[in-house]
């Protein structure tokens, strides 16, 4: 979990911070309390400080800035911080502190942190954990989820790019996600986001969950792709009882949109009549991804749930050697 880091003149071991809700255990264990820390955040911005109780700052800190993804401790006293805030200014832009800062509580101690009884261990349930985590757990536990999963893994296999080394910053997932689409048209009520993939920071794949007035449950599979040169939006239009397509109502791309009956997609017996054929679609898929990484204008980077993205792909992977 920990690397070394050394600004100039400082020794600093750097923990890594992603999906943490706390690191007051850790501390507490490595017996770190008051000293110098540097946050890192993820659009490469950083915040230097100093505290009596790093832990319980660090606490504090998340509820202002949920995209901290490291924070780099030393011993050290207030009087080193100008130094250090020198140093750390030449090598990333630093983060203003808002004026109104959240309330810092203290951290607890090893033998709290650490209890020697069994019983008064934090459990899952009630430890501090980071907020993109705890929304996959809720999201792993949905019904649905492993036919999502199955799904939304062989989309990354087909149209993703190097998907392993390119995630979370040429392409991003989200799990249980407020982002809203690049569209003029609102939500639909009723309508929950499941999960939405994007790439370059247009939505490319989103899974809602739709609740009917008589309560049955919808699952909507939403892709967009490229569009084919010599189509017009007239030719675009699809519909049947499992697909419905069309140009999609986008201000910034101009793309064909698919819904598609997730359900549909698993059931041997249904036939998905996409109006073209699979490769063709892949290819349409692939080309828009491709394409939207290319411009380098990823901004979904702090909402990128990586618990979700590494089963994703762990699940794509296993795919590639079921079809051997």
């Amino acid at each position: 979990m920990t690397t070394a880091s050394t600004p100039d003149g400082f020794t600093f071991e750097r923990f890594d911070v992603t999906d943490a809700g706390s690191i007051s255990t850790i501390f507490a264990a490595e017996e770190h309390r008051s000293g110098l820390y540097v946050l890192h955040f993820a659009n490469n911005e950083a915040s230097v400080g100093y505290s009596d109780s790093v832990a319980a700052q660090f606490s504090a800190d998340l509820h202002i800035w949920p995209d901290i993804e490291a924070i780099d401790f030393a011993p050290g006293t207030v009087e080193d911080l100008s130094t250090l805030t020198a140093i750390v200014s030449k090598l990333a832009p630093l983060r203003p502190r808002p004026s109104t800062s959240a309330t810092v509580a203290d951290a607890p101690g090893a033998k709290s942190a650490l209890p020697k009884e069994r019983a008064k261990r934090a459990t899952l349930q009630d430890a501090a954990v980071g907020q993109r985590r705890r929304q996959f757990w809720e999201l792993s536990d949905h019904i649905a989820y492993p036919a999502i999963r199955s799904i939304v893994a062989d989309y990354i296999n087909s149209s993703i790019p190097d998907p392993a080394n390119t995630a979370k910053y040429l392409w991003q997932v989200t799990a249980l996600s407020d982002q809203t689409e690049l569209s003029d048209q609102p939500e639909t009520p009723g309508t929950r986001r499941l999960v939405t993939l994007t790439c370059g920071g247009f939505e490319t794949l989103r899974v809602d969950e739709i609740m009917h007035d008589d309560d049955a449950i919808e699952l909507d599979l939403r892709i967009n792709t490229n569009v084919p040169r010599d189509r017009t939006d007239e030719q675009l239009e699809v519909s049947n009882e499992t697909v419905s397509a069309g140009r999609g109502p986008y201000r910034e791309e101009r793309v064909w949109s698919w819904s598609i009956d997730l359900g549909a997609l698993l059931e041997e017996d249904v036939d998905v009549d996409l109006g073209i054929d699979d490769d063709t679609f892949d290819d349409l898929a692939y080309g828009l991804n491709a394409r939207l990484m290319r411009s380098g204008r990823s901004t979904a980077a702090a909402t990128h749930n990586n618990d979700l993205a590494a089963d994703l792909l762990a699940e794509a992977y296993r795919q590639l050697f079921e079809t051997e």
